[in-house]
């Protein structure tokens, strides 16, 4: 007879809401609401938000099977690795049709999103001095293609790597409260877009946050947020749904912005014949 696996952090949270007492029902509830943000989230933030003790976390980690909150963390952070691993494809045909359906899924999706939430960054990147446009690893190239759409009409846009910054970090000299950054990020999260978003913020430079939708740890330091579908078909997640909302805010900065600026960009791109027609 085989025993059962050891049961996982979200497992013995839930399984105790009915036996714990008032407070540990508490911890346990906000455990198990925010549990995607647990990696991110100390001992001490967590009790100030319950208006607990540190020892209170501390002593609930214990009692549910844990060494203390840390040993908690990790096996958190373990779980959510472990649910954004990467699939064992199956055969094309079924490949290639699920991927169609989780696309337009997505893409169905972003329809949800308030016109307003959408406005206030199309504003926000409209008045800014300068902007700024942050991702790592794949989110870098979504920068990029950002820094492509938006500098065509509007001037003083930089898209930056994330892990370039944390390398370099007197470029953030030349970021002020004038400022707006445009931060793209999905899961597994980068360390290195938290560093620099939290730093930038830090600088009063306006944070634009475009994610998936877990629990970044960025959501709480953004000035606006938008959460985008990105269910992948099996081993990757879906990157339409943040070129197409980047599109988008585009179309709504250049609106903003009045047509001057593009109108004297294409004068110049036919005074240099960059295009052949």
């Amino acid at each position: 007879m085989t025993s059962a696996p050891p049961a996982t952090a979200a497992e013995l949270l839930r399984a105790g809401l009915d036996s714990f007492g008032p407070r540990d029902r508490q911890i346990a509830r906000h455990f198990i609401d925010h549990f995607e943000e647990l990696p991110f989230l100390s001992a001490g933030e967590i009790a100030e938000a319950l208006g607990v003790s540190g020892a209170a976390i501390t002593r609930f980690s214990q009692r549910v099977g844990f060494e203390g909150y840390p040993h908690l963390q990790r096996s958190v952070r373990q779980e959510l690795r472990a649910t954004l691993g990467l699939g064992r494809p199956g055969r094309q045909d079924a490949v290639v049709a699920r991927y169609w359906v989780s696309e337009r899924a997505n893409l169905d999706g972003l329809q949800a999103i308030p016109e307003d939430q959408l406005l206030a960054m199309a504003q926000a990147i409209a008045s800014a001095r300068q902007v700024w446009l942050l991702g790592a690893r794949s989110s870098h190239g979504l920068a990029l293609t950002a820094e492509y759409m938006l500098s065509s009409f509007r001037p003083r846009v930089q898209a930056y790597s994330a892990d370039l910054l944390c390398g370099r970090p007197e470029h953030l000299l030349e970021m002020t409260a004038d400022d707006a950054v445009l931060v793209y990020t999905l899961r597994r999260y980068s360390r290195a877009t938290t560093q620099v978003t939290t730093a930038l913020r830090e600088r009063g430079v306006r944070v634009l946050l475009l994610t998936d939708q877990g629990a970044s740890p960025l959501g709480r330091l953004a000035h606006h947020s938008i959460r985008l579908p990105t269910q992948g078909s099996e081993v990757i997640a879906s990157l339409a749904p943040f070129l197409s909302v980047t599109s988008l805010i585009a179309s709504l900065v250049a609106r903003e912005m009045g047509g001057g600026q593009l109108e004297a960009a294409e004068r110049l791109k036919a005074e240099f014949g960059v295009y052949e027609y």
